[in-house]
């Protein structure tokens, strides 16, 4: 009888589609049978690995959880069980700081198998049509929504998960960088950051504020409304051939004015639980999935969106996907990571509600601020 394990993704095509045929391959060729489940996006970001770690051996996980996932030694550190020459090749084909994000205090407790920022995105179709420009800076933005003709949008996923990522990448560009302290938020950061999101709330489509982005995406791809989008994480799914309704285009999104720093870095990792019973099959399947063949082929072909840089810049990936990797990849290659303190993933899902109410309401930066900063010093203070 074959071995079998079991691994947690997350559940949307792109989550689940690529690693559940990478499986499928290996799994032919190891006498291995791997299990994908899903949980939901924000599940993804939100919950706790503690509860996952006895009923699964791999886990797809969100890069900010790993200084959590070490101070509980809930997964492997993977130095201690695979190559130092493949965690080379790793470093080496990270798109930006994918690799980097997933290391705590020295150690690596996962691997990117998936990287992904803040892009822009557009109906090219519909901005042709009326000879409209993407603006190149955040300060644009106004502009350019004031250059559309009625009916026609500029719109930003700004639900509470997303805002605090909108948020985020707001306060790199203002500061050209790092923004968090041990006591929390920089306020000059935060406070512009709040001030844009709630001029932004004036001319942005009216479902802004309650849209994820694949819940924007798929409505670009379907109607006609929405022109552009100027911070999405971003999705090949609707950018290829086969995609379902309208082709969108990606592109780099628009940086703040004089700074290169440009928006959050997304992604996902794969992680072996600390109590995997099956941890040599594990370590086979991650040197398996991550190599750069099976990236830029079966990964991709299946709807994944691949982490090693060869797929980025393969020409097959980019024919396919209308060039999605190699417009936005200076984005990627200058985007801004999370720290990952233990705590921070309770820290964040948090603050994000403090963030999406205040930019609704109108609520004071420095009120906001104190808010925050009061919730990260009781959280995560001393741990960056």
């Amino acid at each position: 009888m074959a071995t079998k394990i079991k691994g947690i993704t997350w559940d949307h095509p792109r989550g689940y589609q690529p690693l559940r045929a990478v499986a499928a391959e290996w799994g032919r060729k190891a006498g291995i049978q791997l299990q994908w489940d899903v949980r939901t996006l924000k599940e993804f970001g939100d919950m706790p690995v503690e509860v996952l770690v006895d009923r699964y051996d791999l886990i797809i996980i969100d890069h900010p959880y790993m200084g959590e996932a070490a101070s509980k030694a809930l997964l492997l550190p993977l130095e201690d069980h695979l190559p130092q020459s493949f965690l080379d090749v790793q470093a080496a084909q990270s798109v930006g700081p994918s690799y980097d994000s997933y290391g705590w205090k020295g150690r690596h407790y996962a691997l990117p198998v998936d990287a992904a920022a803040q892009v822009a995105v557009m109906r090219a179709d519909l901005a042709d049509a009326i000879g409209w420009g993407p603006p190149v800076y955040t300060e644009q933005l106004r502009a350019a929504a004031e250059q559309l003709p009625t009916g026609k949008f500029i719109a930003i996923p700004l639900c509470p998960t997303d805002i605090w990522c909108v948020f985020l990448t707001l306060c790199a560009q203002y500061n050209g960088g790092e923004f968090f302290t041990p006591a929390g938020i920089e306020e000059p950061a935060g406070r512009y950051a709040l001030a844009q999101l709630q001029e932004w709330a004036t001319f942005l489509h009216p479902n802004s504020f309650r849209m994820n982005p694949i819940q924007m995406l798929d409505r670009m791809a379907a109607e006609d409304e929405i022109v552009y989008c100027p911070f999405s994480f971003g999705y090949t799914n609707y950018a290829r051939k086969d995609a379902a309704g309208i082709r969108l285009v990606f592109m780099d999104a628009p940086r703040r004015s004089g700074h290169g720093i440009s928006t959050l870095l997304g992604g996902a990792g794969i992680a072996v639980s600390r109590n995997s019973a099956n941890r040599n099959a594990c370590m086979d399947f991650i040197r398996y999935v991550l190599d750069p063949e099976v990236q830029r082929t079966t990964y991709y072909i299946n709807g994944g969106q691949p982490a090693h840089l060869s797929a980025w810049e393969d020409p097959a990936c980019n024919a396919d996907s209308g060039d999605f990797f190699g417009q936005t990849l200076y984005t990627l290659q200058h985007a801004y990571r999370r720290k990952g303190a233990p705590g921070f993933n309770r820290f964040q899902e948090a603050a994000a509600d403090i963030v999406h109410v205040s930019a609704m309401e109108g609520m004071d930066g420095a009120l906001m601020m104190r808010q925050l900063n009061n919730l990260f010093q009781a959280i995560c203070h001393d741990q960056l």
